[in-house]
């Protein structure tokens, strides 16, 4: 008898070694980890203005004179990769000469597949000028045209003519 009960006591010690390594001791520490990420992209916001031989010889007399003038007299490039695009201001003006003559003008931003005409001058002379996208672009994507269009009196001062139009760029 005392066999029989050593070995039931061998045997339910057994089983119940069995079930705790089965079931698990709720005393037993839970092991967890978590592992944060993050990173960051970098805004590649840029322009370039190339001006082109016209913007340094606007022509203001002789068959010029008194005739609506619209010359293309810069290439623009924009790249940015903010998805919502940009917009990119330019000023506009008067080309004035020393005496204080001068020549209003207006401006406007086109496709490079696509010159400029009368009817895209929308924007008044002195007033800041906004064209603007809705997505990112590359930068041979944002490749841009700048217009501008003036009218020279027939009668003009004589003189050498200048202004400066001023450019920014600005994620949206």
């Amino acid at each position: 008898m005392l066999n029989m009960n050593i070995s039931r006591s061998i045997l339910i010690s057994g089983l119940l070694i069995g079930a705790s390594v089965l079931f698990g001791s709720s005393a037993k520490a839970d092991t967890t980890g978590t592992v944060p990420l993050s990173g960051t992209v970098n805004p590649t916001l840029a322009l370039t203005a190339t001006p082109n031989g016209t913007a340094s010889a606007l022509p203001l007399d002789g068959a010029a004179a008194g005739a609506e003038q619209i010359q293309k007299v810069a290439g623009l490039n924009v790249e940015t990769n903010n998805t919502l695009g940009y917009t990119l201001t330019v000023s506009s003006g008067n080309l004035a000469e020393p005496k204080g003559d001068t020549i209003a003008y207006q401006v406007v931003v086109k496709d490079t597949a696509t010159a400029a005409v009368s009817g895209d001058f929308q924007v008044a002379s002195g007033t800041d000028y906004t064209y603007a996208t809705t997505a990112a672009n590359a930068a041979v994507d944002g490749n841009r045209d700048l217009y501008i269009r003036y009218t020279p009196r027939a009668l003009q001062n004589p003189g050498a003519y200048t202004s400066t139009i001023n450019l920014s760029v600005k994620d949206n």
